[in-house]
């Protein structure tokens, strides 16, 4: 289902389960208070009635007061309630199904209304409910202060319940005319609520595979301005990833040339060697192009899977330590090779937040980088410390250095120093700072502290999600 099916369903849902719960207790309220108000006229018909019956001395004031009903056609001594019903047109509806009836204490009817029988309505105070030639009566009796008069009201209950089936016939039919109209309404706001979302779908349909401009669409809603904002991030990363690669691709073309190129001059040269020496020494540059080549491409692959939004998700507890010793003693046979001094100098250090792989990555790079351009019987220092609250990795040796202008272009890819004479594809140093950027560290490098050869110090940051 669409976003505007399920709000909409949902929304009439939520409004005919209001809708219809409030009619519902409109209807309880509305039935409650009508027998309330209809029970308070009762009472107040007959406090009237008796103050009037009190008013009169004797007989004879009942009698006018009789004559007075008769005249007006209040009071008949029988009457056919139905048939009343539609002989007087003009009187009220309800006019017909109020009674009254007032007794002396010696039993004798003294004024009734022409709807009351000749037979006491009740026999008890207060309210009560009756039947009455095969109709349901709501009484109300009250004797005077004095004792002498009893006046009883009553009326039908049927008034009470047509009222309350009018007004509940009024709810059902505002009911029925409310929710198609809340529907509709609805239906309309969501529509017009959901507009802005398909602009912002259309523009983006619109747009080539190759279009990763940021959308610029201005619009005042917050929700519309949440999602332009997350796809212009989404937009922003894509076209860093895309320009990543494109320059990968483009400086591995580029660097892959000349050793292929090399490579097969070579494999001519084996192929038309006249001699086995000639022929072996062109091979052996094969292989050495071959070997080159390989590493160009790992180290090529290793840059490109360095992608940040991926490594972060993979961050641990990583103990430095540890992975310095590791490394050192994996690449130890190298520097044994060469008779290089290999020393760690190492403070007690918290762990820090990292992609373990990565600094694995980081630290050999570093410590392949300084055992190939350390020279023979050379040194190599590697240090872990605390520097205010920052973990800090130096590693220093003594070998060629790096000039000042250079530094800052080492960690460009494929970029060597002119006074490099070691074999590379200048690749090492940007991994190495890729990987700092990705723990949001930072990386310095500046001259050994014998004057000469390189020193390299990478600071980590102890708290957050980074190290």
């Amino acid at each position: 289902m669409s976003i505007r099916s399920q709000l909409l369903l949902r929304l009439t849902i939520v409004s005919i389960l209001l809708v219809g719960g409030t009619a519902w207790l409109g209807y309880e309220d509305v039935r409650e208070e009508t027998r309330e108000l209809f029970d308070a006229q009762l009472a107040r018909s007959a406090r009237l009635i008796l103050s009037l019956a009190q008013s009169q001395n004797g007989a004879a004031g009942f009698s006018r007061i009789q004559d007075y009903l008769d005249e007006n056609g209040l009071a008949v001594m029988y009457i056919d309630f139905e048939e009343q019903e539609q002989q007087r047109q003009d009187s009220h509806v309800y006019e017909t199904k109020l009674a009254f009836q007032i007794w002396d204490k010696e039993g004798n009817l003294l004024v009734k209304s022409y709807n009351a029988p000749l037979q006491p309505l009740t026999a008890q105070d207060g309210y009560s409910d009756i039947v009455v030639d095969d109709y349901h009566w709501r009484t109300f009796s009250l004797q005077s202060s004095n004792q002498q008069y009893r006046c009883i009201t009553a009326e039908r209950i049927d008034v009470r319940n047509d009222l309350i089936r009018k007004i509940s016939n009024d709810l059902f039919y505002m009911f029925i005319i409310l929710i198609p109209t809340l529907f509709l309404v609805m239906l309309l706001s969501i529509y017009r609520g959901l507009q802005p979302l398909q602009k912002l779908a259309a523009q983006i349909s619109r747009r080539g595979g190759d279009n990763l401009e940021l959308i610029t669409d201005q619009n005042d809603y917050s929700e519309i301005a949440t999602i332009k904002n997350a796809l212009n991030q989404l937009l922003h990363r894509l076209n860093d990833t895309l320009e990543r690669e494109k320059r990968i691709t483009s400086d591995a073309a580029h660097e892959l040339r000349t050793p292929l190129a090399a490579i097969r001059l070579h494999a001519e040269l084996a192929k038309n060697a006249k001699n086995c020496q000639q022929q072996n020494e062109s091979l052996d540059q094969v292989i050495l192009g071959v070997d080159r080549t390989t590493h160009l491409v790992e180290q090529l692959l290793t840059l490109a899977r360095l992608e940040p939004e991926l490594l972060a998700r993979e961050f641990t507890r990583v103990d430095l330590m540890t992975l310095v010793i590791e490394e050192s003693t994996l690449l130890s046979p190298l520097a044994i090779d060469k008779n290089i001094e290999l020393s760690f100098e190492e403070t007690p250090v918290q762990p820090i937040n990292g992609n373990e792989p990565s600094l694995r990555l980081l630290i050999r790079n570093l410590l392949t980088n300084a055992i190939a351009y350390t020279p023979q019987d050379g040194k190599i220092i590697i240090r872990l410390l605390t520097i205010k609250q920052h973990t800090v990795l130096i590693v220093e040796d003594n070998g060629p250095g790096i000039s000042a202008q250079d530094r800052e272009r080492v960690v460009e890819r494929f970029y060597r120093a002119d006074n490099q004479h070691v074999p590379g594809c200048g690749i090492g140093l940007s991994i190495v700072d890729r990987v700092v950027q990705i723990h949001q560290g930072t990386l310095q490098l500046s001259e050994a502290g014998g004057g000469h050869g390189l020193k390299v110090t990478i600071h980590f940051k102890k708290r957050g999600n980074t190290t």
